[in-house]
């Protein structure tokens, strides 16, 4: 695996980071990016923390804390423009998923037996997962049909490509392997799933009028978390993830496949405008979702883009 590039604190390494700074600000500037200023929801934090408090974790309060504003802040954010419910859903489904990643590194096996018993219609070996699989059976309620089995299918896919990445953390991936980092992210970045959570079959019954675009918002919502996760997760020592694996395999270095990565997702921005065409109300959505993704990632502590000089 490639070196991260904050792997001490030599002259060199600064350097890299003022490049990554100029280039994650860059990123921005080319989204026309405008801080929405979105309003923290008291009630959705306050009805998800009782929840999971009956949940009884085996993790610290203050990871608990964490659970509850980052899925919270997901929810009010990008998706402020479907209803309350639709939105409890989100915050709910994100704090499973959330708490499934860790699994991954503790409990591998529940999360490796999560469809099997799904199909079986056993019960999960962590109750968390029994509460995720009480989500997917309402997931046809708030969503399309064709949404609701986006919802279920990549909650499989994630789990199960959550469970790959850390089996496979250690891997080498071969220089002619060009296919295989996004075939991995696209499975565990649960990115149908949260493409779908967009559009309530409240809003449009089918999803005919936006069908074209959801490869397209899944690329570009997958894109923007690599980008703008990747100084956190540098920070970390973490090579496992896209854009790392990606310069494994193409043989580049990890900054110069983020900076190609950043004008593929700008790129993917000025499609979807141009899918899009005149249809006003999908329109709005898009750009609203676009500017409150951002956000979201801008905002989250986790991220530590404050260190680069990016505010909210």
């Amino acid at each position: 695996m490639p070196s991260t590039v904050f792997s001490d604190l030599t002259d060199s390494s600064k350097v890299l980071r003022t490049e990554l700074q100029e280039l994650l600000q860059g990123f921005l500037r080319g989204s026309a990016y405008r801080s929405p200023n979105t309003s923290k929801d008291l009630e959705l934090r306050k009805r998800l923390a009782s929840e999971i408090a009956t949940w009884h974790l085996d993790v610290e309060p203050q990871m608990v804390g964490k659970m509850v504003e980052t899925s919270c802040s997901y929810a009010e954010t990008a998706y402020c423009h479907i209803p309350l419910e639709h939105r409890y859903y989100v915050a709910l489904y994100t704090a499973c998923m959330l708490y499934g990643e860790d699994l991954g590194e503790r409990d591998p096996d529940s999360v490796a037996q999560f469809a099997r018993r799904l199909i079986r219609g056993e019960r999960q070996l962590n109750p968390i997962f029994d509460r995720l699989v009480d989500l997917l059976k309402e997931a046809h309620k708030y969503w399309t049909d064709v949404g609701a089995d986006a919802i279920i299918t990549g909650t499989v896919d994630a789990l199960s490509g959550t469970f790959v990445e850390f089996a496979t953390a250690s891997m080498v991936v071969a220089p002619s392997a060009t296919r295989y980092p996004w075939y991995l992210r696209t499975r565990a970045g649960g990115g149908p799933q949260f493409t779908h959570f967009m559009f309530t079959r409240s809003w449009r019954e089918t999803p005919d009028s936006y069908l074209q675009l959801l490869p397209e918002i899944e690329h570009w919502t997958l894109g923007t978390n690599d980008i703008l996760s990747f100084y956190k997760e540098e920070l970390a020592g973490e090579t496992n993830n896209y854009v790392h694996l990606r310069a494994a395999a193409e043989q580049l270095s990890p900054l110069e496949v983020l900076r190609r990565l950043t004008g593929e997702v700008i790129d993917t921005a000025l499609r979807i405008r141009k899918i899009i065409g005149d249809d006003r109300e999908l329109a709005e959505i898009w750009e609203m979702y676009l500017q409150c993704y951002l956000e979201f990632s801008i905002r989250t502590p986790r991220y530590r883009l404050c260190d680069l000089g990016i505010l909210p």
